[in-house]
């Protein structure tokens, strides 16, 4: 007979794990005697078995059933049952091996992004210095707010999937008259954004021109072999989501845009 310290000694487990062993009915309560609880070898046996079987990842409820599907001593055993339930912990502990793989790897990837970048986000890395950089250039709080807007969107259509990948090169290697320009279209669209009702159908259609023009006017000769290879329907899941996550009162401007800057897109793909 043993107590339940040297119990948890021998199975080298703890007394609080013995004690949730029987909480949940996964190892028997001995009987008193003299007033303390005392352990006997089948205790000792079975508490091994429900450690070597936890020790392996089986969760315990399935211990709990393997247990009780085993024969007296006296009975031929059958494997079958144990041998199905194994396997099926096995194929699980596989699958986690593969998730936990699919993790490591995004994480590397992250570590590499900082490391190379300096930045923690979805977006291209020269995407994430145009908008801290309009965001330092932003004289008022309508233009910071929608540059944080704007910001934010692209994020999610990067994490999603939902922004085409020729998208980044209207970022890249702006010039110091390109910034200025963006900057003050920003300035210029926030302003009259935030009065949508008093604009008129060719008020937001010049607003869209502007747009689609500062975009190709940087593409330059690139234009054509980088629109060319754009996929439309992840353009227009990128519009369509553009335009959803507008607010309310902007969403017929941001509609525009977006149809413009479609326009602009299939007229470069090849026919």
């Amino acid at each position: 007979m043993v107590r339940i310290a040297e119990l948890a000694d021998l199975t080298e487990t703890t007394v609080r794990t013995i004690r949730f062993y029987h909480q949940i009915g996964l190892l028997p309560i001995p009987q008193h005697r003299d007033g303390r609880r005392d352990y006997d070898l089948s205790h000792l046996a079975r508490l091994v078995r429900i450690r070597w079987l936890a020790q392996a990842g089986i969760p315990l409820t399935t211990i709990a059933v393997m247990l009780e599907q085993q024969p007296a001593i006296r009975e031929r055993p059958d494997p079958t049952a144990a041998l199905t339930d194994l396997r099926a912990v096995a194929e699980a502990v596989g699958d986690e091996i593969e998730r936990l793989h699919a993790r490591r790897d995004r994480l590397q990837h992250l570590i590499d992004v900082v490391e190379r970048d300096g930045h923690l986000s979805p977006m291209p890395a020269s995407m994430v210095r145009f908008y801290d950089e309009m965001s330092a250039r932003a004289t008022d709080q309508d233009a910071q707010r929608m540059i944080r807007r704007e910001r934010d969107f692209m994020e999610l259509a990067f994490y999603r999937g939902d922004m085409p990948a020729e998208s980044v090169a209207a970022y890249e290697g702006l010039s110091e008259a390109a910034l200025a320009e963006s900057s003050g279209l920003f300035g210029e669209m926030a302003d009259r954004i935030q009065h949508e009702d008093r604009l008129d159908p060719r008020e937001m259609d010049r607003m869209a021109a502007a747009v689609v023009d500062r975009v190709s006017r940087h593409l330059g000769a690139d234009l054509h072999r980088l629109l060319g290879s754009v996929d439309m329907e992840t353009a227009r899941r990128a519009v369509g989501l553009y335009v959803r996550l507008a607010e309310p009162g902007q969403r017929r401007v941001a509609q525009i845009i977006g149809d413009a800057i479609l326009t602009m897109i299939e007229k470069e793909q090849p026919t």
